[in-house]
């Protein structure tokens, strides 16, 4: 079996470090959170992760009490999370293709994202009474066990290998060995200690064969928790300080 490179299927930059991702699977869409290094302000961007391609670019929007709840149904759900202030209760929808606020609600709190409805509570009770928002305009509305039905994202999430890796024997890995499977290909990734810093070594196998090998992340200054996720085929990793993603076909 040839040994092949892996391909770079995207990389999207970012001026405020990446703070959160969430994923609308049934519209390839990553709705992304970066904030501001300097004063903590939150920016929300929207891409499709099959290209790359932007939708959304570091919208700005409320303080650093506001942040990116989920995203579903194109559509990116915001909210307030600072339980001691007075305006602490706050959620806003934006439309992720076209970038355009399509509604705010001040009176209530987000419990939970369903798909094209939301459970919310209102400000005043502490706990219990819940009540529902349609997504399309932020109204009340009733119960819906369809509307509300999640749909969930195809992610992958690594996960450490404690056994013997014999096709791994010859590199240098330094702690945890982080692993996934796709198809018949095995994928793992490790931390190698580069003189005082960590890189990130990425290896794709079939059975006992190295496919492909590469460094993913340089010159880290420790070690980092979360190595890469999977969606398909695709794996991604957020780099450059947090303030890249780097996507990959495997």
């Amino acid at each position: 079996m040839d040994k092949y490179t892996l391909k770079t299927a995207f990389r999207k930059s970012f001026l405020g470090l990446i703070w959160r991702i969430e994923v609308d699977a049934a519209n390839s869409i990553f709705a992304v959170e970066s904030r501001n290094q300097d004063n903590g302000n939150p920016a929300f961007s929207a891409l499709d992760y099959t290209t790359g391609q932007s939708l959304l670019h570091e919208m700005p929007y409320g303080d650093r009490h506001w942040t990116l709840a989920g995203i579903t149904d194109g559509k990116l759900i915001l909210r307030a999370f600072a339980p001691d202030s007075p305006d602490s209760p706050g959620i806003a929808c934006v439309d992720a293709f076209t970038g355009k606020l399509r509604w705010e609600q001040f009176n209530y709190t987000l419990v939970n994202i369903g798909n094209r409805q939301l459970t919310v509570r209102h400000r005043n009770f502490a706990g219990g009474y819940e009540q529902y928002l349609d997504l399309a305009n932020g109204n009340l509305t009733q119960f819906n066990i369809s509307a509300n039905k999640p749909i969930g994202p195809d992610i992958v999430i690594p996960q450490t290998y404690t056994g013997e890796i014999p096709m791994l024997l010859d590199y240098a890995a330094y702690g945890d060995i982080f692993y996934c499977q796709t198809g018949a290909k095995h994928v793992w990734a490790f931390h190698e200690k580069d003189r005082q810093t960590f890189r990130v070594r990425l290896v794709v196998s079939n059975g006992l064969t190295i496919l492909a090998d590469t460094i993913i992340l340089t010159n880290l200054a420790k070690m980092i928790p979360e190595l890469f996720f999977m969606i398909d085929q695709l794996l991604f990793i957020i780099g450059d300080n947090k303030q890249e993603i780097v996507s990959y076909l495997v």
